[in-house]
């Protein structure tokens, strides 16, 4: 696997076994090199992933050294995935996460201007990632959790959604595909996302009776999934998490990664055991 065929899973065509990790912190980053040295975070970021054996990684596009990351993954052929916070984060943010979602029930058209200047924001960063030759941009919003909905949907697909588009066409427009990511379940959104110009869709923060379902909305979308291994659950069944996401990889085409919960080094190798023994089983599924 090269980068460059990153996207075409993306885009849901059938490229082998593809698998990479989501966002790793410094601190995450530090312990598992475990040098007295100190690393440059692009530099950093790269080795782990490198000795991951992924194929791609997300770059936090507000990181000053995100673009660096870019060109050192790129010459280790790993595909980096540019994340950038969506506009509904960006508020949430500025405003405090409780009055910005109140705001969104009790007066949402006062949340114009300022999902206007977060909108700016967002799409200079993406022209950034477009620029230092990202393989993909992934627009990062939180508008669910594992109990429901945060936002409204019918104010996300109303006043988000559009934003969210804007986003994905300038991506599209230089033919990077564009990815969202929320955390929950939100089948409500997916079409409209599809709509929009995402044709991926990272998955995370669900409940495990709710995650096939997700999956399957999303494929009947036409939206591609990542995703597949719970971060802080894998370490307790590793063998069982990895075949469990092999056989779905070499099913329907899932990208194999965590789900963005990587809070300590030893989940990620964890993952990594895991990933390891996701690719035997495709492996053997594809040898039969």
């Amino acid at each position: 696997m090269t980068r460059r065929a990153v996207p075409g899973a993306l885009a849901g065509r059938d490229v082998g076994f593809v698998c990479g990790l989501t966002w790793l912190s410094p601190d995450v980053v530090d312990a598992l090199l475990d040098t007295a040295d100190s690393v440059p975070p692009a530099e950093a970021l790269a080795s782990v992933a490198v000795a991951a054996d992924v194929d791609f990684v997300f770059v936090p596009a507000g990181a000053a050294w995100a673009a660096d990351a870019v060109a050192i993954l790129a010459a280790a052929d790993i595909a980096s995935i540019w994340s950038v916070t969506g506009v509904f984060g960006r508020v949430a943010l500025s405003l405090g996460w409780v009055d910005a979602l109140r705001m969104t029930a009790a007066e949402p058209g006062a949340l114009a201007g300022a999902l206007a200047e977060a909108l700016h924001d967002a799409l200079v960063e993406t022209r950034a990632g477009i620029a230092a030759g990202v393989e993909a941009v992934l627009v990062a919003d939180d508008l669910a959790g594992a109990n429901g909905p945060l936002v409204a949907p019918d104010y996300s697909l109303d006043a988000l959604v559009p934003c969210y588009r804007s986003i994905a066409n300038a991506a599209r427009a230089v033919g990077v595909p564009a990815v969202f990511h929320s955390d929950g379940d939100v089948r409500l959104l997916m079409p409209s996302l599809s709509r929009a110009g995402f044709s991926a869709i990272h998955l995370a923060g669900i409940a495990k009776n709710a995650w096939g379902a997700c999956y399957t909305a999303a494929h009947s979308e036409g939206l591609a999934v990542l995703g597949g291994l719970e971060a802080m659950s894998v370490a307790h069944a590793v063998r069982r998490a990895g075949e469990r996401v092999g056989r779905i990889a070499l099913a329907d085409g899932l990208l194999v990664c965590d789900d963005g919960g990587i809070t300590t080094a030893e989940e990620v190798v964890a993952l990594t055991a895991a990933i390891d023994i996701a690719r035997e089983v495709f492996a053997a599924g594809t040898t039969r």
